[in-house]
């Protein structure tokens, strides 16, 4: 339970690192051990806070309050993940250049596009694909695009297509901020009623290190922000980058009247957006203290009270566990209303679903034995991980939903 108590309270040093001043971040930081940070260095990674604390150190001069060793691995972190970003920006210049030609409109999504208001530094953001927003109606031209380039559709859900090119699979966490052999790319399909001026309507050319590409405008940006954050808080998995990235947009924006203006007429008019950022900034609010205008709170006071209760109580422990994933979201999913609301026979698939997990790796014609014995590994233990998190997963909710219930009894009465 003492060394529990020690990880989280490094880690909630770590969080405060953003927020307090230098000698307080000494202060709270010089007290922890390699080995204190080596049991967190998991979480580290997979909440994608990692670089964004090295870089925060270093703006504030106290980078020396980490051990020597813990600093190297982020250096070499951040030497690695530099020259995946340059890999993924030169992706994403042929996939434009495709596009151009065949007179596709498009916009990129979240990642490189979150620059300067969100990430100082694009090398510093843990991204491994592309996010591209074209309209339905271009969705077989852009099919056409990406095939030339080499990739093909591995999956779909919605309105969102998983293209993939090459083998794939067998990158480990060892591999995180490493230039992968596989590529990957997520089109999402934009509906556009006729008359609207939808969101990528709306899109600007924007500058990224020397080159011109379609990303969104401001406003839409930080309303697909909110709304990228809310829908993960309603999934499997919430990482606490995207939280950060959200509150230095907001703060970057705090004082432009104009620009929230814009925000409340994007939301006012984007299926349950009021309820995503008001969870979005409800949510940051716990991690980062009270940062956001009145424009922002507003949603946050509106918020369904069961939506208000799951935030205060699990948000911040969601962000801070140890696992990447957690199956209390299905807590929140009820306080929903319209398609986001669950019914109790999807609840229960989800809770204890009967199908194998999907193929998470590809081969190559004329691979290799061992690569192939490699990917069967990959895939083998890929599927004992999903089992264990069932298992696991399924009875702590068993165990939580009772507290659950009795605090939202409680909570209507």
């Amino acid at each position: 339970m003492r060394n529990k108590n020690r990880s989280r309270r490094l880690k909630d040093s770590i969080i405060a690192t953003f927020t307090e001043s230098p000698p307080n971040v000494r202060v709270q930081l010089e007290e922890f051990s390699v080995h204190d940070w080596k049991k967190i260095m998991f979480w580290l990674d997979v909440s994608g806070l990692a670089l964004y604390l090295l870089d925060q150190l270093t703006l504030l001069g106290v980078e020396d309050c980490v051990p020597w060793e813990i600093l190297i691995r982020l250096w070499q972190n951040l030497d690695d993940n530099r020259k995946r970003t340059a890999s993924l920006l030169n992706e994403a210049i042929a996939v434009n250049e495709e596009f151009r030609q065949r007179k596709i409109n498009f916009a990129l999504l979240k990642g490189i596009t979150l620059w300067p208001e969100s990430v100082p530094n694009t090398a510093l953001r843990c991204q491994v694909d592309l996010d591209l927003l074209v309209r339905d109606s271009d969705a077989a031209k852009a099919n056409e695009a990406l095939a030339k380039l080499g990739y093909e559709v591995c999956a779909m859900s919605g309105n969102t297509r998983e293209y993939k090119a090459g083998a794939f699979g067998t990158t480990t966490l060892k591999d995180i901020y490493k230039v992968r052999k596989e590529r990957a790319l997520d089109l999402h399909l934009l509906s556009n009623p006729k008359g609207k001026r939808d969101r990528l309507a709306r899109a600007q050319l924007r500058n990224i290190q020397g080159i011109m590409l379609p990303v969104l405008s401001p406003a839409d940006l930080l309303v697909q922000q909110a709304i990228h954050l809310f829908k993960h808080m309603c999934s499997e998995h919430t990482r606490a980058f995207w939280v950060l990235e959200f509150w230095r947009h907001v703060v970057a924006r705090h004082d432009d009247v104009e620009f929230w203006r814009t925000v409340d007429a994007i939301v006012a008019n984007e299926w349950q957006a009021d309820i995503a950022i008001g969870g979005a900034t409800m949510l940051t609010t716990l991690m980062f203290g009270e940062f956001a205008p009145y424009a922002l709170t507003r949603w946050s006071d509106q918020l369904p009270p069961g939506v208000r209760l799951w935030i205060q109580l699990y948000g911040r422990r969601i962000l801070l566990s140890d696992s990447p994933c957690s199956k209390l979201y299905l807590l929140l999913r009820p306080q929903l209303t319209g398609n986001l609301n669950t019914v109790p026979a999807a609840q229960r698939r989800l809770m204890f679903p009967v199908h194998l997990p999907p193929r998470v790796t590809r081969g190559e014609t004329g691979e290799a034995l061992a690569h192939r014995l490699n990917r069967y590994w990959a895939q083998t233990r890929f599927t004992f991980l999903r089992v264990g998190f069932h298992a696991s997963e399924g009875l702590r909710f068993a165990i939580e939903s009772l507290r659950w219930q009795r605090r939202l009894t409680g909570l209507t009465q």
